[in-house]
């Protein structure tokens, strides 16, 4: 795997940025929809957003508004349970095949991922074989990045990554990303009801967050994320083939696919094996003979 690749593969396990506008995936009649719209006035001049008042249907009566008003509440006073369920860990271990495209490039291969919650993430990358070519670690505030095939490694504060791969990395999206979490925090914005789904709007002062879930077991169906400013990439997944283990569920099938510009890059991610709670370590060393890179 080249640099190209190895920076394509971390872009898709990073900071899952960006999203066009939800696309539907039920179909049928169609649902109501309540919304609190956020205004974005130049979201591009120091984070700064405005609100403007509940817009929602049939805006000249205030009766139908009222109603209106306490559906929405209603909705998501019921599906924020959804929105706050979260898998409870200490540490995570998987292994999971991956088959990436990226611009100019094409591989398969296999990661092997450690985490200890909200502190290090470790990702081992082999080949066919199991022969390891690149190892990454990182903390909240650090990355470092073996790789083997071209003798170098790289250590750099984990703001600064942004200029060594091709889009910054957060480390709560990718920790999120590789257990099959939602990926930020923020506020419910809108929700639908519809055929057995639940679809919602969550967002925070720098992302919005489109989701589809199940409403029978809770399970996240699909997702999309993008920042308020809408030229920015787009990033979409897919999750499927929910399996247990130790009474927590996760999916182990992911597809997803990020396009940035005219460049799309897309991840299959299969996971074979995980576990949870396992006492784990996470080994790191840089040969000597290494060049390291700093920037």
């Amino acid at each position: 795997m080249n640099r190209t690749a190895l920076s394509a593969f971390i872009l898709l396990l990073s900071c899952y940025l960006y999203s066009c506008s939800f696309k539907k995936l039920v179909a049928g009649k169609k649902p109501e929809v309540y919304v609190w719209h956020v205004v974005h006035n130049n979201p591009d001049s120091n984070g700064v957003t405005k609100a403007r008042p509940l817009v929602l249907p049939q805006p000249d009566s205030a009766i139908n508004n009222n109603d209106s008003l306490q559906r929405l509440v209603k909705l998501i006073d019921q599906f924020r349970p959804v929105w706050h369920k979260r898998l409870q860990f200490s540490t995570f271990t998987g292994r999971a095949k991956m088959k990436m495209e990226a611009p100019e490039d094409k591989q398969d291969f296999t990661a092997h991922f450690r985490i200890r919650k909200d502190s290090v993430i470790w990702i081992n990358v082999t080949a066919l074989g199991g022969i390891s070519f690149a190892k990454i670690l990182i903390t909240r505030d650090s990355f470092f990045m073996v790789n083997m095939l071209q003798k170098t490694a790289t250590c750099v504060p984990l703001a600064s990554a942004a200029k060594i791969l091709p889009s910054k990395v957060d480390f709560s999206s990718l920790q999120n990303l590789i257990i099959g979490e939602p990926l930020r925090a923020g506020e419910i914005t809108e929700v639908t009801e519809l055929n057995g789904k639940w679809s919602a709007r969550v967002e925070d002062s720098s992302y919005i967050q489109d989701l589809l879930y199940n409403k029978a077991d809770s399970s996240l169906v699909y997702a999309q994320l993008r920042t308020h400013n809408v030229s920015g990439p787009t990033a979409t997944t897919h999750y499927n083939s929910y399996e247990t283990n130790d009474s927590r569920k996760m999916s182990t099938g992911r597809e997803l696919k990020i396009q940035n510009g005219n460049d799309i890059y897309s991840l299959d991610m299969n996971f074979v094996k995980f576990s949870f709670d396992d006492v784990l370590e996470y080994p790191f060393s840089i040969p000597k003979s290494y060049t390291i890179k700093d920037q």
